[in-house]
């Protein structure tokens, strides 16, 4: 959920703008060692020589082969986990998964230009949406699923928004690979010195930041200089006002953007920052400054998402002085949780090697391994979990229990959406958060450039 100008595709510039970490597969790090490309999927398929090997359910044998992924996790618990994904199916099929770390913003710019050059990924990392993997399922560049899902029984196996965030005209084309939700942490020890639990209320919660500033305290934080941030308050709080049914309403073209609960949810963002609940300059503030400063202690509150857990509830964070819930809807409202997926996984639509591709899709979520996704502190979008086996932090299980038992679901709009509105949201949000455009002219906006892009083809309603 975060986003560079096309990139030259030869292998040498991939690899200049490749971010290698210290664990990916030996090639991997010889090719970066040596300022060197890393083989292309053609010189990887010649040295193919394992096996063939029958699947656990007897199926018609089929050689496994190497494959080469793609993925932007390029430090922490994430990166480690990949690895592990990637190691431990190399060793079960006796395999070679030459794995390679993009920066996310190159990966993006990079994938289609490298797929229809032949230097793509077998399989690889996306953002789920019309937008993103939309476009690459509708340039053929992306694998079609379809059948493979009704044969390996995927609806029982993935939770049912991981698949529809990443089907297209009827056909699936990737998997969402975890649950995320973006809400409201809050540091415990500053809630209880005021006696407060986690409001129910909109007006709760702007009665709390009101005392908490005339007690000198800093109740929220809101970083938006990399814009990204942005994105996920406009979503918080359009889901708390209008609703998430509304939201879904306009996903589905049924309904417009540039309604009055829609810009009051905005002015209500906007008016945190001029009532001096938040830092003075929201868009001068980094999110890395904005992390610090939470874990630090200086802050009550602040708006992110659940790719946070692990840092905030860890030895480093705030331990179990840490909580989250989701910004209550005003009274008479029914709260909204929002929600998206981290990012698909998806077969590249012109891989020689797809048998082997989707068999390390499905081998990253079986019941053997899944639960590595929840020790490293992600949610997997699965139906096979158990968390009572992983050993979580506190902040871990207060937060998967909050997602997993929410009774409204809301839609994390950027993710589903063109790039052209993202753009134009980026800009609009800022923009508000400076006090220069109302709720209502960035919801005119917003729904001026999305009907261009229904107009051009470029956005298909979205219905639940």
């Amino acid at each position: 959920m975060r986003r560079k100008r096309l990139l030259s595709v030869t292998a040498l510039m991939l690899t200049a703008s490749m971010v290698f970490t210290g664990c990916m597969s030996s090639t991997v790090k010889k090719n970066a060692e040596q300022n060197e490309p890393a083989s292309a999927p053609e010189a990887v398929a010649e040295n193919n020589t394992s096996e063939a090997v029958s699947d656990e359910e007897g199926e018609a044998e089929e050689a496994y082969t190497d494959i080469v992924l793609w993925d932007d996790s390029t430090d922490g618990d994430a990166n480690t986990l990949f690895q592990e994904l990637a190691d431990g199916f190399a060793e079960k099929y006796g395999v070679n998964v030459e794995r390679v770390v993009i920066k996310g913003e190159d990966l993006r710019t990079t994938v289609k230009a490298a797929i229809n050059s032949g230097e793509g990924p077998d399989i690889f990392t996306y953002d789920s949406g019309a937008g993103y993997l939309g476009v690459l399922a509708k340039s053929g560049l992306a694998y079609d699923l379809t059948a493979v899902a009704e044969q390996d029984g995927w609806n029982d196996l993935f939770k049912e928004s991981a698949l529809d965030a990443c089907t297209f005209d009827g056909k699936l084309y990737g998997v969402g690979n975890q649950l995320e939700s973006v809400g409201v942490y809050y540091n415990k020890d500053i809630f209880d010195k005021y006696g407060y639990s986690e409001p129910s209320t909109y007006e709760e919660f702007e009665a709390m930041c009101a005392e908490l500033k005339e007690n000198g305290e800093l109740p929220l934080m809101l970083d938006d200089l990399d814009q990204w941030p942005g994105y996920h308050y406009e979503s918080i709080w359009l889901n708390a006002f209008a609703g998430c049914d509304a939201v879904s309403d306009v996903l589905a073209l049924k309904s417009q953007f540039n309604q009055d609960d829609f810009a009051l949810g905005l002015d209500k963002l906007q008016e945190i920052v001029k009532n001096g609940w938040t830092i003075e300059a929201p868009n001068a503030m980094g999110h890395d400054d904005a992390r610090k400063m939470f874990l630090s202690g200086k802050v009550a509150m602040y708006p992110t998402g659940t790719w946070e857990v692990g840092a905030f509830g860890g030895e480093e964070g705030l331990g179990d002085k840490c909580g989250f819930f989701f910004l209550p809807a005003p009274e008479g409202k029914e709260t909204t949780g929002v929600f998206g997926l981290g990012q698909a996984i998806v077969v590249n639509g012109k891989s020689a090697n797809t048998y082997t591709a989707v068999k390390f899709l499905e081998y990253m979520f079986s019941d053997e391994i899944v639960n590595k996704w929840l020790d490293a502190g992600f949610i997997p979008a699965t139906n096979n979990t158990d968390i009572t086996a992983c050993d979580v932090t506190p902040l871990f299980a207060d937060a998967a229990n909050t997602i997993v038992t929410a009774d409204k679901m809301g839609s994390n709009l950027d993710v589903l959406l063109p790039s052209k509105v993202n753009e134009v949201t980026a800009n609009n949000i800022q923009e508000l958060l400076a006090g220069k455009k109302t709720g209502m002219e960035c919801m005119e906006e917003k729904q001026k450039i999305l009907d261009e892009e229904v107009e051009k083809g470029n956005f298909e309603a979205i219905v639940n």
